[in-house]
Order: C-alpha cells, then structure tokens, then sequence
C-alpha cells in the first residue's frame, strides 16, 4: 500500500492572512486533490484541517497524482496571497487496518517524510522510488536527498524528490533531525582523503568516546570536521555547538542544550537535560573551538559518563588531555594540496589562473606555510590583484616571519602576520570599523555596527572594502544584513584595539548598546510587535550575553538587574531562564548600594524566573522581599501583581484560602487603581480559585471578564493567557466545544508567539478532552507532544497532568497496567500536590475501567511500582516503550 500526506506549508499564517478568504482558497485546493486522487485510483483516508491521508494500491498512481496536483495548484491563478503550496510526502508499506484507520510504523514515516518537505516538493522514500520505477512518469525522474533522520522512526529513511515537467527544482534541505544543526559546505575538500578517512574510521568504533581534530590556528581542523559530521548525518543525528564566541566555561552546557533543543530546569543540572535527550540516540556532538576553555573536559566527561552511547568530536588547538580521548594531529597543506586549493577558491571567485601564474601561486602557497585560512584570505586578493602583485605584495610588505606571543604555535603566528597583511593595507577608519565590529560576540546588524563603531559617511564604504578582504562575513537573511568575522580574524582584530588603548570604549560602547536595546524591549514584548521582538533578540542573544557579561565585570550591577527585569518576558519565553537566574543572582549579591526600585524590580523578575521553573521554593521568599520593597515605595500596582503570583503559588500548592485571601486584596487594589493590566492578572487567579471551590460559573466569568480586558490591551501574550484560562474554566462548567475552541485558539496563537509553555499546557488539556469525549486517535499525539516539552523543561506538576491523561489513554486502548503505572508516575512527581485541571475527570472516568480489569490488588500494586520510578525520565521511556506500541 502507497501512503500519501500533503498538507499547506503555512497554513497559519494563510488563514490570519485570508481571513474570510481563507475557506474558498482552501476549498479550491482540496477541488485539485480531490481530483488527482479520483484520477489515479485513489482512496481518502482522513483530511485534518488542511492536511490529506491517501491511499493507493500502486506507487506509480501516487506519484502521478502528487504530479498532478503540483502542476495544477501552480496553473491555478491564485492571487499572489492565496497561493496554497502543498509539501508532499508519499512512502510504500505495509500498514495496519484498523477500524478508525491505517495505522503502524509505514504511517508515521509516511507522515514524517512530508513533514520533511517544502512547499511544492514531492519527497518519496526509496521503496516508493523502486517500485514506481526510473521514470515513474514521462520526462520525470527521482533526485537522490540522501539519508534522513525523522522524529519517532528508529532507521534513517533514504530519500528523492520527484523532478518532472512543470514541477519546481530547487528547494532548502529537508527538515529532518539530521539536516539540522550543520552549515553548508561551500568548497570541496582539499588534501585532507587520508585525515577524513582516519576520522571516519575513529568514530565507526563503537570504544571510541572522543576524537578530536588539533593544529594550529588556520589549518582546517573545522572544515574537515564539519565534512565528517556532513557525512556521519546521513545515518545519525549530529549537533554542532560553536563555541569560539563563549568566554565563560559555565555557558557550554547552555550552549550544548540549545543547539540539540533540550531545555533548562530548576531542579536538574543542564547536563542532565542534555544526557536525557541524547540519551539512546546515538548521536554525534561536534563541540568546534574548545582551546580557550580548558576547563570544559570535565564537562565532557561528565556528558559521556552520562550517555554511553554519544561520540563527541572536538577541534581545538591543543587536546584536552582526557583518557577516553583520541587525538588527531591536523598538519597545514602539502604544497600540491595547498596550490589546489587557492586554484579552486580563485575559480569560484570567478578568476580563471593561467598557466603562466601557476608558479606564483605555488610560491604564495609556500610562503603561507600552507594554511588554508590564510590560502582563503589571499585568494580573495585575486579580485583586484594578480598572483604576482600578491606575490610582491607579500615580499616587501608582510613579514610572514613575524612573531606573536611566545606561548603560541609557530604556524599562528604565521596566520596572524597572514591576517595582518590584510590590515595593513585598510585605512584608518577602516581599521577602526573593524575593531568595533570584532567586540560583537556573534555578529551584527548594520545599525549596530554603525553605532558602536560611532562610524561617518565612510561607514559602507569601509565595510564594503572589509568585505572585499574577506576581514568581514555579510550574509543577508530574511532581508536583514548580519556582519560577522572569522574567529581568528576577531583576535587579531580585538588584539590591535587592545594595543592601541581603544578596546575598553568599544567594549563599553557594545555593552551601553544593547543594555539600551534591553530597555527599549521592555515596551514592545508587552505590545502588537511582541513576536518580532522575540526573534530580534533570541538573535542577539549572544551579544546581550556578552554585554551584561561586560556590565558585572565592571562593577555595573544595577544596569545588569534593569536589563535582566526589562527582558523578563523573554528568558521565560525563549527558555534562557537558568541564565537570566545566574546573573540575577550575581547582579543582586553585588549591588551593595542598588535602588530601591531596581532591587524590588530585579527580585521581582527573579521569582518570575523561579516560577517559570515550578521552583515554588525559591520563588515565595524572592516574592515575598520584593512586595515589601513595593509596599514602602507605594507601587500599588505592582502590589497587586505580586500578590497575584503569590496566589498562584499558594494555588498550585493546594493553599485556595491563601490563595482566595491574597488574590482578593489584589483584586480590591487593582479595582481602586482601574489598572486593566493588574486588574486581569488577579481576575485570572479567582477564575482559577473559583474552579478548585466548584464555582464553574463564577469561574467562567472572571475568565470572560479577564480576557475582554486584555484583549483591548493588545498584548498578545495576555490574551492567550486569559483564552487558556477560559478553555479550562468552561472544561470544569463541562462545555467542551467552548473549551475545545478556547484551547485551539491558545495552540494557535502560542505558535505565533514560540510559545513553548502555552503549547503545552493546550495539547495536554485537548488530549484529555478528546479521550474524556470518547476521540482517542488525536488524544496520543498530543500528549506525547505536550509530555516531550514539558519534560525537556523538567516541570514535574505538568508533567504528571500528562501522565495522568496518557494514563487515561492506556486504559482506552486496552492497557489497564500501563495505565496503573503511568497513574503510579504521576502520583511521584506530583507530590503533595492536589489533582487539578482535567487529572480528576481522567480518574473519575477510566480508573473503574483499570480496576476492574486488574483487580483492585493487582491495581494498587502497579501503581506503587509506577511512583517508585520516581524521575521523569523513567516516566518517558515509560510511554515510548509502552504506551505508543
């Protein structure tokens, strides 16, 4: 059986787009799918939202339908808005019949593949491409993608992209688990078969642990890393973490937990949220740059002690001495090698060398002792000089001999005085742009350069010409200008502003640059434009980093706490809590002589950030030293917002008289102070109150009163907020349809956000709905969704809702055991805590259905034996293992 899925790359976005538009585009192309299907002998299966399930008996009828519908959606005249793209996904097997459907492994790869895709592209799995044949169709062929990793299959999937008349080419790599993560090889590799195949052959052992690349500064060691970790990604998943702009050895767990998605908790180290999402996977971490942060081995160590089955490969200059370690010594070019290489780079610069230049280039390769960064910096050279001016230029201007600091290698100092040719040939003002541009961590936008660099009416030309000399990287995306630099090219940049007494200014220019950016955020993540400012500064991350970094180094503490609590929507939303945690903690033990407002501010984010983590602990004392500094400085209104959060505390910890107590005293001064914002916030915490006392009505009605006061606010945050709260108020009234449309909305809108919490907290009250209404196909997914973020944020009250409901699905699938123990597992991370939102509906409803099939001893036995698992990483493995086979 051939299975087909499609569905509408940016659906979303089409329907705000569209708005009553929206259905008569969407039924037009559902009219073209419909039609290919009948075409080609087609069955429909299921159609979900904008997504289709086919099904044919022949692969080649499922290729000539994905065809068809390709080139009608394109013929058809859409206007430029409505255009409906369709990614396709179509994989041959042998699925299960069930009596709501297909199901089994064959439908999840089938799923997964088209996931996988873009807009307009037909990807099959090879046993599609060899049952439909070279040329499934006339004039159409199958283009090769390589293997692929996809989510909840256990095998790399082989890929093609259908090619054909009047069907798009050219598309971005797939979105897989192995495409993620790596750069773009821009040029092949030069000289380095025999190095590559040592690599290889290392890491395919399954003993070794470690490998890493050393050499000098230069020589390629993450060049010829990245072409491993390129070719390893075909049958396992690889992680980059580059780590040349982290300072601080206490960062490279956070930058690990990024680059592979984990995410940070109160409770658990970051290395621990790491080993539980590599864990089993048998994945590659490329760690690039590790010489500056020597200390970073024991947190090596410690990862792979952790996950048995991870290899690391490292670069860095020097090994990092551990005994599971093999290291590989990365010598530069031999010089036939190295004349290659500047040939190749010339010719993709579009210079074609004669024959005649051959023996000055080879001489140029000599000199550069061979190493391809300096190789790469010089054939850039070819734009305006020929090989014997560079090579003239070389003999009377730069003294490759010239040495650096003594502790480093001999081919560093050549790379610098390669680099150094370069500078010397900028003007002034050029040489001052590039200082400014080497303080950004990362890179830089335009105004930013502009600013700190304090640059004139020379700024673009200066920077065009430090982009000829290849000094500056500009890489354009989504419209936006990003100026970045090689690593060693920022040293020896930061090393000349150094000596020539400017870096200090720089260094505070950069810091006073983004504090200000922090401070201009506070409004907008509370505005219309909440989501781009997200995204603006998740991309300056590293230069936020850097700056309050700078600002504790010099004693600024008070500016550190005011960008921190001005930014406090944002570590919660981008999951950067642990950080924001760590220099709160810091700002606030060093500023001796701080503020009164900036202290009760900053304690005031820090319980925010402690809650965002269940840290309840740590939160209550913060939270409550900050209400006192509000009360003396009469800030009413932030009164009634700490006595809101203190209430949710009280709340979640099964206190509703503490909890009824507080928020009535908010409630009384946000009505004086008619503060919609606060006034809202307290109304959210009664409808909460009023639900736990059985008040469903009183409930429902502070939820409505709360979210048509926010939505006239216009914060979009607020909003999805008070839409959940009315999603479980009418849950508890017993209106599911309005819970249910409350909760999509919230789904919906926390994706326009990236709002991982919100999405969460929706898919897990939706999957209790649908089982509680009898719907168990949507309910797994859901909350194997919803149990995946809550686990990777180590939040242990939500995380046992959702056991609690998957609990619920075991029992509805006929698996009364799991069921107990799943139940069993929530009840341990649970705690003391009461059962809240749909927990006690799910029991009310399937744990007669368990004990009857168990036996009441048999019950309690399992369930015991499901809270002595006790970690949530036992619970995890619990409803992979169990529940989804």
């Amino acid at each position: 059986m051939t299975l087909f899925f499609a569905d509408v790359e940016g659906s979303t976005r089409l329907l705000h787009l569209l708005g009553k538009r929206f259905a008569p585009a969407r039924a037009r192309m559902r009219e073209h799918v419909r039609k290919a299907a009948a075409d080609h002998d087609g069955a429909e299966v299921d159609w979900a939202g904008d997504g289709v399930f086919l099904a044919f008996s022949r692969a080649t009828n499922a290729v000539a339908a994905a065809a068809q519908i390709q080139r009608a959606l394109a013929e058809e005249p859409w206007p430029d808005d409505e255009a409906h793209r369709l990614r396709i996904g179509i994989h041959t097997g042998e699925p299960d019949l069930a009596p709501d459907g297909y199901t089994g492994m064959d439908v999840v790869i089938a799923a997964r593949v088209c996931a996988s895709a873009h807009g307009e592209q037909i990807v099959v799995t090879r046993t599609t491409r060899d049952m439909a044949g070279a040329e499934p169709l006339p004039g159409a062929a199958f283009r090769p993608l390589g293997r692929h990793r996809l989510k909840d299959v256990p095998a790399a999937v082989q890929a093609f992209q259908l090619l054909g008349p009047g069907l798009r080419v050219d598309f971005p790599p797939l979105k897989t688990l192995t495409a993620t993560s790596l750069p773009a090889l821009h040029h092949r590799l030069v000289g380095r078969a025999d190095a590559l195949a040592r690599v290889e052959a290392l890491l395919e052992s399954p003993e070794v642990r470690l490998a890493t690349i050393t050499g000098p500064g230069g020589a390629g060691k993450s060049r010829l890393a990245l072409e491993v970790a390129a070719r390893a990604a075909l049958d396992r998943a690889v992680y980059l973490v580059g780590l040349a702009p982290i300072l601080d050895p206490e960062l490279v767990p956070g930058a690990i937990a990024r680059a592979i998605g984990a995410r940070e908790s109160g409770s658990r180290s970051v290395i621990e949220s790491i080993a539980d999402n590599l864990g089993g996977a048998g994945a590659l971490l490329y760690l690039d740059n590790l010489e500056h942060l020597p200390t970073v081995a024991a947190q090596v160590t410690e990862l792979l002690d952790r996950v048995p089955d991870l290899q690391v490969l490292a670069t860095s200059r020097t090994p990092l001495r551990l005994s599971t370690e093999r290291v590989l010594p990365l010598e530069p070019l031999a010089l036939d090698d190295a004349t290659t290489l500047f040939v190749e780079l010339a010719a993709a610069r579009g210079v074609l060398l004669q024959d005649d230049a051959l023996a000055s280039v080879h001489e140029i390769c000599r000199r550069l002792d061979g190493l391809p960064l300096a190789i790469e910096l010089v054939a850039a050279r070819l734009a305006v000089l020929p090989p014997s001016e560079i090579l003239r230029a070389l003999g009377e201007g730069l003294a490759l001999e010239m040495e650096g600091p003594v502790d480093l290698p001999e081919r560093q100092r050549t790379l610098r005085a390669a680099i150094d040719w370069s500078y010397q040939r900028l003007s002034p003002g050029q040489r001052d742009l590039h200082g400014a541009l080497a303080v950004f961590a990362d890179s830089a936008t335009l105004d930013d350069a502009r600013a700190v660099a304090e640059a004139g009416p020379a700024f673009l030309s200066d920077l065009e010409a430090l982009v000829g000399w290849s000094l500056i990287r500009s890489d354009s995306t989504d419209g936006e200008v990003r100026l970045s630099m090689l690593e060693t090219v920022r040293e020896h940049a930061l090393g000349n502003a150094e000596a020539e007494g400017h870096l200090e200014e720089l260094q505070r220019g950069h810091a006073e640059r983004f504090l200000a950016l922090a401070l201009e955020a506070e409004g907008h993540l509370a505005g219309t434009e909440q989501a781009q400012w997200l995204e603006r500064l998740e991309r300056e991350f590293d230069n936020l980093r850097a700056a309050l970094d700078w600002l504790l180094a010099s004693a600024r503490a008070e500016d550190v706490l005011r960008a921190i609590s001005a930014l406090e929507r944002f570590w919660r939303a981008h999951a950067h809590v642990g950080e924001a945690r760590r220099w709160l903690t810091i700002g606030l033990e060093l500023g001796t002589n701080l503020a009164p407002d900036v202290r009760a501010d900053a304690l005031w984010a820090s319980a925010r950030q402690a809650a965002a983590q269940s840290d309840w602990q740590a939160a209550v004392p913060v939270l409550q030293d900050a209400l006192v500094l509000f009360r003396a400085q009469g800030r009413r209104r932030d009164i009634a917002f700490a006595l809101s959060e203190l209430a949710f505390i009280a709340l979640r910890r099964g206190d509703k008289d503490l909890a009824s107590s507080l928020s009535s005293e908010a409630l009384i001064i946000a009505r004086e102070l008619d503060e919609p914002r606060a006034t809202s916030g307290v109304l959210a915490i009664l409808a909460d109150v009023s639900r736990i006392r059985g008040d469903f009505e009183q409930a429902v009605a502070f939820s409505d009163e709360a979210l048509a006061l926010r939505r006239s606010l216009g914060d979009a945050t607020l909003v999805m907020d008070s839409i959940y709260h009315v999603g479980v108020s009418t849950f508890a009234a017993g209106d599911y349809v309005r819970s249910t449309e409350a909760l999509m909305a919230t789904l919906e809108l926390a994706g326009e956000l990236g709002d991982a919490l919100y999405r969460a907290a929706a898919l897990c009250m939706l999957g209790a709905i649908d089982l509680l209404r009898g719907d168990v196909a949507p309910a797994h997914p859901r909350l194997d969704e919803s149990l995946s973020i809550y686990t990777a944020l180590a939040d242990d009250r939500s995380m046992a809702e959702c056991l609690c409901a998957l609990g619920g699905y075991a029992a509805a699938t006929g698996r009364p055991v799991d069921a107990a123990r799943l139940w069993g597992a929530a009840d341990r991370l649970r705690g003391d805590s009461p059962l809240e939102y749909a927990e006690p509906a799910i029991e009310e409803r399937f744990l007669s259905v368990v004990i009857d099939a168990l036996g009441e001893r048999r019950y309690l036995e399992l369930r015991s034996e499901g809270r002595s698992t006790g970690t949530e990483t036992t619970a995890g493995v619990l409803v992979g293992e169990r529940v989804t086979k």
